[in-house]
């Protein structure tokens, strides 16, 4: 069997162990990711604003950068952003304060699992792609800039992932909402 490595084999993966996490830690669980990675996205985004809006072009952060065997401040601040996105998602995941209840019960609890679990797999990785594209959330979105590039012409799911991102994002919201309605009728 000769398995040829490619992004799309490593995007697909990597969506299959979130996948997997998330029906392990349960639906409750996986709701506090989703909400957890929706404050994460923001937050990264932001701190990433800051330190460009502050921290750029000064003598001090350019030498970080160089010093980290970035090519330049637009790299670093990447860097910075998937850091402390990555870092708050699993903060949230394990040490997240709040509490999530959910009303179903029996086979539709395991459907919406499902859909949640998926959900979250396609909130973390389009969340990520975007951060390393370098398109603000906050400033307004954009096109795959030349950071993705070269990924998005050798993977079509990376390239659909990052063009449909906006998908990734509004669907989890979605799905509360519906699922929010579904357990007041019960």
């Amino acid at each position: 069997m000769d398995i040829k490595l490619s992004w799309d084999l490593f995007i697909a993966v990597f969506f299959i162990i979130i996948v997997a996490y998330s029906l392990i830690i349960g639906l409750n669980g996986t709701i506090k990711v989703i909400l957890g990675t929706y404050v994460a996205i923001v937050c990264a985004d932001a701190i990433g604003l800051i330190f460009s809006n502050y921290f750029g072009g000064s003598e001090v952060f350019l030498q970080m950068a160089k010093d980290a065997n970035f090519s330049g401040e637009f790299e670093a601040i990447i860097f910075t952003k998937v850091i402390v996105f990555l870092l708050m998602v699993i903060l949230f995941a394990v040490k997240g304060s709040f509490i999530v209840g959910v009303n179903s019960g029996g086979a539709l609890k395991l459907v919406f699992h499902l859909i949640y679990a998926t959900c979250s797999a396609g909130l973390i990785v389009s969340s990520l792609l975007v951060l390393v594209s370098g398109v603000s959330i906050l400033n307004g979105g954009g096109v795959v800039s030349e950071a993705l590039s070269s990924l998005t012409d050798n993977s079509i799911l990376a390239l659909n992932i990052v063009y449909y991102h906006t998908f990734w994002f509004a669907v989890p919201a979605v799905i509360f909402l519906v699922h929010s309605l579904k357990g007041q009728e019960a």
